[in-house]
Parts: C-alpha cells; structure tokens; sequence
C-alpha cells in the first residue's frame, strides 16, 4: 500500500480539500500534498492526525 495514493483516496471519498484537511489536523496543506505525491512518508502521530481529519480510525486508513 502507498500512504499517500490511500490518503488521497479516501480524502476524495468524503469530498474533502487538502485545505480541509489542513484546517482539521492542524498540518501544513503543503506537508499533505507532499505526503499524496509520495514525498515524504508521515509519521504514525501524524498518520492518526490525518486519520482525525477523516473521521476514520486508523485501522481502517491501514
């Protein structure tokens, strides 16, 4: 699984924005996008906070 291809997914099925989800973590809109290109790969604290986000548990985002 690639993190940010399954961030991106499941991001897009609730129809929200990066700036959304920036608004809601607390991370840099930036930072998001560079985690959905495959750039960085996130941390398990920020994975739970981009899980936050999304409104899913993180054994679902796994």
């Amino acid at each position: 699984m690639i993190i940010g291809d399954r961030l991106r997914a499941l991001r897009e099925q609730k129809n929200l924005s990066q700036g959304q989800i920036e608004k809601r973590s607390g991370l840099l809109r930036c930072y998001i996008s560079r985690v959905e290109h495959g750039h960085t790969v996130p941390s398990i604290e920020t994975l739970e906070k981009m899980c936050r986000a999304l409104e899913i548990p993180l054994q679902t985002f796994l």
